[in-house]
């Protein structure tokens, strides 16, 4: 009788013990609930699901261009932001990536803008779970477990000129530039702010010169708004093509400031802190101009 009460008492304990076990949810669970919460609370129409990836979709412009392949550089701008709100990057003058698709981001990324938007031209926007983002680890200022909300814009390498040439044009409107500035055939903008009376320059002259540059952001990448870089006895053909292109208008002595796409600048995977297809503004003062 004793024996039979104490088996009793054990399945008694086993089911008490069963019954308050706590069931976790399983990280697709809970990327899911937080996807579908952000897209309650932002009244988010046209989400659609991509297969069982739990990446969900909008094509905001259907691309028209070629299909896109991970082998192939394909220009990107793109914005990011965390759906808790705790991490932001949507400067569309900085977010650039030039190089090849295969490498671009994380793997929602990647997979969002080959195999749902397919084509270049277009812009899509993805709501990617955190799993197929940065883990849960997280990765510099965004937090572990963080899903995101993503927009990216495929550009087309033919039309990358019209689109850093629009760029340029937006950022003269906006600071009063456009009636003081030249648009050369090569499509760089100079204007000479004064003009020296010393030596020519060629490709082949030997500058020294004080200068600054910086982003279509006001991000100085050489120099500060109150301290200029030097360059001191270069060869102008060994410097950025842009500059190589203006220079020659002027003479020592003289100051020019211009803005270049990025084709006579860093090019389309940019260097450093300059970001890929960058337009580049240059403020120049030739101090000195010697002969090889």
């Amino acid at each position: 009788m004793k024996l039979h009460h104490l088996f009793l008492l054990l399945g008694l304990g086993l089911l008490a013990f069963s019954s308050c076990k706590k069931e976790y949810e399983s990280i697709e669970q809970y990327d899911e609930r937080q996807i579908q919460s952000y897209i309650k609370a932002n009244n988010l129409t046209g989400m659609t699901p991509y297969n069982d990836t739990g990446i969900y979709s909008k094509i905001i412009t259907p691309g028209t261009g070629s299909e896109m392949d991970y082998t192939e550089q394909v220009p990107l701008v793109y914005t990011m932001k965390t759906l808790d709100g705790s991490y932001s990057s949507t400067d569309t003058i900085v977010n650039h990536y030039g190089n090849y698709l295969g490498y671009f981001g994380i793997t929602g990324l990647r997979e969002g803008v080959k195999e749902v938007l397919k084509n270049r031209g277009g812009e899509i926007r993805l709501l990617i779970p955190s799993r197929l983002a940065y883990g849960r680890n997280g990765s510099g200022s965004i937090p572990g477990n963080a899903s995101l909300d993503v927009t990216v814009k495929a550009l087309d390498i033919a039309g990358l000129d019209e689109y850093e040439d629009q760029m340029i044009k937006k950022y003269m409107d906006a600071n009063g530039l456009t009636s003081s500035y030249t648009k050369t055939a090569d499509g760089i903008y100079y204007r000479v702010v004064e003009m020296g009376s010393g030596s020519p320059i060629t490709a082949d002259s030997v500058i020294t010169a004080t200068y600054v540059g910086k982003l279509l952001n006001g991000t100085y990448f050489d120099g500060s708004a109150t301290a200029s870089s030097t360059l001191t006895s270069y060869t102008l053909n060994t410097l950025a093509d842009c500059w190589v292109n203006i220079l020659p208008l002027v003479k020592e002595g003289s100051t020019v400031r211009f803005i270049s796409p990025s084709k006579y600048g860093y090019g389309l995977t940019g260097s450093g802190a300059v970001p890929a297809f960058s337009p580049l503004y240059f403020d120049v003062k030739v101090t000195d101009v010697a002969s090889e």
